[in-house]
């Protein structure tokens, strides 16, 4: 495949990875109180696992961790396990653009705030801008939050976001070493663990699998988990993370929109200026980076 047919194919594949993204919001509140907030998260754990346990040993991926990297590997795992519960709960408290919004402002400030912490990044005039722009937006589109009384749901979204933030900024100190579905695969297991404790601690239901509606929905939310994250690892092989970063934006513009289509959740001026600013905000470190290497002729 020539490169231009590779940048295309993989640009696509980010595209399509985004609107797997975004469908979460939808599955959730297809799950709905169906299922409890851990229950699905250790059971849908179980799907994936059945899924990719058995690749994984065949491409004979699952390798010991040495000393070095457990210590990594440990505040990995802890940011993971934090990444399921809370923002099912936010989706079926509270709309699903709003929950997106936020969700995704949470991970982008959270992941800069460890660039800096631990990885010596700077802040430039760029990621200064775009961080003073996400931060106006969370405030216009929390501020419709508290005025909806939906506090606790809002705060769910922004904790999710911050482990997920925490889980991909953390994961730069293993993915050199591991592969992506390793990764991965550890990922829903300390998911099933933490969360299936947690379920059975709060006296949740443990339904038994049926031929059922939510179990069907359950089945599609597991499917659309691994498809998002494949689709973007493989995506960013063949296209410029700049580009694939700016791509994957789309995550939050196919979030709200399935969340007025689907569920008429309704669009107002303050979440729409609020959402507005979160993207331009994540979006200009990434036309920064390009314009800078499109000057230099990279």
């Amino acid at each position: 495949m020539e490169k231009g047919a590779q940048r295309t194919y993989g640009s696509l594949m980010v595209l399509f990875s985004a609107i797997f993204f975004g469908s979460y919001g939808v599955w959730s509140r297809l799950i709905g109180d169906d299922m409890g907030n851990f229950f699905q998260g250790w059971t849908r754990a179980v799907i994936i696992l059945i899924l990719i346990v058995p690749l994984a040993l065949w491409r004979r991926e699952i390798v010991k961790v040495p000393p070095q990297d457990r210590k990594w590997l440990l505040v990995f795992l802890a940011f993971t396990s934090m990444t399921q519960a809370p923002l099912f709960y936010a989706y079926n408290h509270m709309d699903i653009g709003t929950a997106t919004l936020l969700f995704f402002v949470s991970m982008f400030l959270t992941m800069n705030f460890v660039g800096v912490c631990f990885f010596q990044e700077k802040i430039n005039l760029a990621k200064g801008a775009a961080i003073f722009a996400a931060v106006i937006g969370m405030c216009l589109v929390f501020s419709f939050s508290l005025s909806s009384f939906v506090i606790l749901a809002a705060l769910m979204a922004m904790l999710n976001g911050i482990a997920s933030g925490g889980e991909i900024a953390f994961s730069k100190k293993l993915s050199s070493n591991y592969s992506p579905l390793y990764l991965t695969l550890l990922s829903w297991v300390i998911i099933l663990i933490t969360n299936g404790i947690i379920s059975i601690a709060l006296g949740e239901a443990q339904l038994a699998p049926s031929f059922s509606m939510v179990w069907l929905w359950q089945l599609c939310y597991s499917i659309a988990s691994l498809f998002a994250f494949w689709l973007v690892i493989e995506g960013f092989k063949r296209v410029d993370a700049t580009v694939g970063s700016l791509i994957g934006l789309l995550e939050i513009v196919f979030g709200v929109t399935l969340g007025i289509l689907i569920f008429s959740e309704s669009l107002t001026t303050s979440i729409a200026l609020g959402g507005l600013l979160i993207v331009v905000g994540a979006a200009i470190p990434h036309i920064h980076g390009f314009l800078r290497r499109d000057r230099a002729g990279i």
